[in-house]
């Protein structure tokens, strides 16, 4: 065989392998051709708004955005009008629990990759295009599901995981520790244990992890902090391996602490006092991020409303789970305690303060709340708590992706993810038109709301 014979034969094989992978990528719903988004108002994510603007999108990748003047655009362009309407970033959860909640039942029993998958997708439906799962997956299921997803055969929400390390015996939520088959902690019982154990962590490829420091789980008797020599060990490890640990801790104390000594990423704000100048101080040179975990601190307020009261949840399941829902539950007092207003408005009080390293988590999955239904709630609450719309906004999306180096999802911006919401209402006028979704585009495919609705809903 000739050389010119060898070429002609090496183009063809390029030929068809292009050929292969543009067909397996036409399967997955992709489309090779441009999409531009016209005429809406596009919120950036880290406070910019553009009017009348546009989006272009190819392949799953933002390839421009701004007025449509100053885009370029190529003649077989799918145009898509969206005069009236709003585009956000997809929403970017920190923090939530994937895999135990069975809409009506919950336990480990239902850890399996057709639920993992199934809340993945639940996320997407309410237009959170990023998911942290945060020490409570079981991790052979997860790694599947996570490797099905990289290839492209599994769509839904990005997901990552997050590991979990604590004191023997402690750290975990207790209706999880109380499961003969939770898995979620790494007992770290001394400094050296703490640098093995991220070692560990990190060979298996984890880039995020969380450590519980409080001691809350009184029914297996540990009741022990999560030392600071212990803490100080994993921050310290974890730097030397880029992994970006978050810290569970709910008193101010813990967070003075943690935060004196480099970390930069809770789980919870301080619950037990007001802030203080020196804790501010330190918060703002360490440039903290926060999860305030409203939802799960709020159950109790007068104003609360479960999810089986709200359209925007109820729509989307069945009547049982409904039914079930109303059979707990167990309503608020009328009114407020004068303990809990004096409660609530320390809360309100430290989330205003708080509001610029404040980030998007929910708890979901371990409290009672529901995938994708919670971030909206969370994104009331923080409104209702004293910050604007932009900024709950941009705490749900670019400052939520910056504080675990997801720089590929979080804002409207070429060359990232082609993950954003079309809304029919401006969240900027009333965070509540976050709920108003027209569609949701995840690495530039559409979700299909309605078919999700209608399975989920038999």
């Amino acid at each position: 065989m000739n050389s010119f014979t060898v070429k002609i034969v090496i183009l063809c094989l390029f030929f068809f392998a292009e050929q292969l992978s543009a067909q397996s990528l036409d399967d997955l719903g992709y489309s090779f051709a441009e999409h531009i988004f016209n005429n809406a108002r596009i919120v950036i994510g880290d406070g910019a708004v553009i009017e009348q603007g546009s989006l272009l999108v190819r392949d799953g990748t933002i390839l421009a955005v701004g007025l449509a003047s100053t885009i370029e655009i190529p003649d077989d362009t799918v145009s898509h009008d969206l005069s009236g309407k709003t585009i956000i970033p997809a929403l970017v959860n920190t923090h939530a629990h994937l895999g135990w909640e069975a809409y009506g039942d919950w336990g480990s029993q239902f850890f399996t990759e057709e639920n993992l998958t199934d809340h993945l997708y639940r996320h997407a439906y309410y237009g959170v295009g990023t998911i942290i799962s945060t020490g409570s997956d079981q991790e052979e299921i997860a790694a599947r599901i996570k490797l099905e997803q990289l290839r492209g055969n599994i769509a839904g929400a990005h997901y990552y995981q997050s590991p979990g390390m604590g004191s023997p015996g402690g750290g975990p939520n207790p209706r999880f520790t109380d499961d003969p088959n939770y898995w979620g902690v790494r007992p770290v019982a001394d400094p050296e244990q703490a640098v093995r154990t991220v070692r560990e962590l990190a060979s298996s490829g984890y880039d995020i992890a969380k450590i519980w420091v409080d001691s809350r789980d009184e029914r297996r008797g540990a009741k022990v902090k999560l030392a600071p020599a212990i803490y100080t060990a994993v921050l310290e490890a974890a730097s030397n391996y880029d992994m970006r640990i978050i810290a569970h801790a709910t008193t101010l104390s813990d967070h003075k602490s943690l935060v004196s000594i480099g970390a930069r990423r809770f789980i919870h704000m301080p619950y037990d006092l007001e802030v203080d100048d020196e804790y501010l101080e330190l918060v703002r040179e360490n440039n903290v991020y926060i999860v305030p975990t409203l939802g799960m601190v709020t159950k109790r307020e007068p104003y609360y409303i479960p999810a089986f009261q709200d359209p925007f949840f109820y729509d989307q399941v069945p009547i049982s789970v409904l039914e079930s829902l109303n059979s707990n539950y167990n309503p608020p007092p009328s009114s407020q305690s004068a303990e809990s207003k004096q409660r609530s408005d320390m809360m309100a009080r430290n989330l205003l303060k708080l509001k610029d390293h404040i980030i998007l988590g929910t708890d979901a999955g371990a409290v009672g709340d529901f995938f994708g239904y919670a971030d909206h709630v969370e994104l009331e609450l923080f409104v209702r708590m004293g910050m604007s719309p932009s900024e709950a906004i941009v705490a749900a999306t670019s400052r939520a992706a910056e504080a675990f180096g997801l720089d590929n999802v979080g804002k409207l911006q070429a060359g990232r993810a082609a993950d954003f919401v079309i809304l029919d209402d401006n969240p900027l006028d009333d965070i509540r038109n976050s709920r108003q979704i027209h569609e949701v585009y995840l690495r530039g495919k559409k979700v299909d709301r309605s078919g999700l609705k209608q399975r989920w809903s038999q």
